[in-house]
């Protein structure tokens, strides 16, 4: 992980998982870091007198809080506290995370290379909506999306919220109701939005017309939020929210790590299609994707 000195993100909140397992050894410890399982413990360590299981912990991590469910973590134990450290981007960042009290659920990570800086990714995702018309000039062209086309896009804001930023959507004219409509969510969903987000982040949409897309949270974690054509020959458009965090391998490679998010309470019908949604725009063989490496 790339670390840095306030705070990271480790993962989303494990929820009703027991245990976690060493991928490389197959040691085997609870949420509270305690080891509780040890394969051929008897024959590799000689059982309990040759290496003790019990009691044996993982160690704490000298700074870890949690927002919205995401873990973050930092090698300094004199960091920041993480509130300071998001600062106002966790205005933005309740957009991606907090559409219901129950919060979302993620799939993945699904985990691909890319011969590039990883900072090209994070300041992509950051603010740079001027290579959207000219590098995704075919998902323009076939109709997925609405939104990319240059006489949208130029009408859309960036912005830079504390240790993060990001670019918006203009929406078309319309109430709070109907817009969300128009980027596709149920109503049901858009009733709990409107008990979870403050007024003010509400009038970013119903007032201002203003929907948040993609984003970069200092150093190294991005985020989409975009909507488009699911099914052929519909014009109805179906929401997707990706998280991603940039893993440095080297100078000119990096590793990328994509989660598809959704709020937990969204219907079954909209969480299959939403992930389709993601898949085929943000995942590893996304069209959005492979036009944005290509360049890289």
């Amino acid at each position: 992980m790339c670390l840095h000195r306030g705070m990271q993100v480790c993962r989303a909140e494990m929820g009703n998982a027991s245990h976690f397992r060493c991928p490389y050894h197959g040691w085997s410890y609870r949420n509270d870091g305690r080891l509780v399982g040890l394969p051929f413990h008897k024959e590799a360590y000689g059982g309990e007198e040759g290496f003790k299981k019990k009691g044996q912990t993982l160690l704490p991590a000298p700074s870890l809080a949690t927002y919205n469910g995401l873990i973050f973590i930092s090698m300094d134990p004199d960091a920041e506290p993480l509130e300071e450290f998001l600062g106002d981007f966790k205005f933005y960042l309740d957009y991606y995370t907090k559409q219901s009290a129950d919060g979302i659920e993620l799939r993945g990570p699904q985990r691909w290379r890319v011969k590039a800086n990883w900072k090209i990714g994070a300041e992509n995702f950051a603010g740079d909506m001027y290579h959207t018309p000219q590098t995704h000039t075919s998902v323009v062209e076939i109709g997925l999306f609405r939104e990319p086309k240059a006489e949208k896009r130029k009408d859309g804001t960036t912005y830079w919220a504390g240790n993060g930023g990001g670019t918006t959507y203009k929406l078309p004219e319309g109430g709070l109701e109907e817009r969300l409509r128009y980027v596709g969510y149920p109503d049901e969903m858009i009733a709990r939005m409107k008990e979870q987000w403050t007024q003010e982040q509400l009038d970013v949409v119903g007032k201002d017309g203003f929907m948040i897309s993609a984003a970069s949270l200092f150093p190294n974690m991005s985020f989409v939020h975009n909507w488009p054509r699911v099914e052929e020959g519909s014009d109805e458009v179906l929401p997707f929210i990706s998280i991603r965090v940039w893993q440095p391998i080297s100078e000119n490679e990096t590793e990328v790590l994509s989660w598809f998010a959704v709020d937990k309470n969204a219907p079954e019908e909209y969480k299959a299609l939403s992930y389709k949604a993601y898949l085929m725009c943000f995942g590893s063989g996304g069209m959005f994707e492979q036009d944005d490496v290509e360049n890289w």
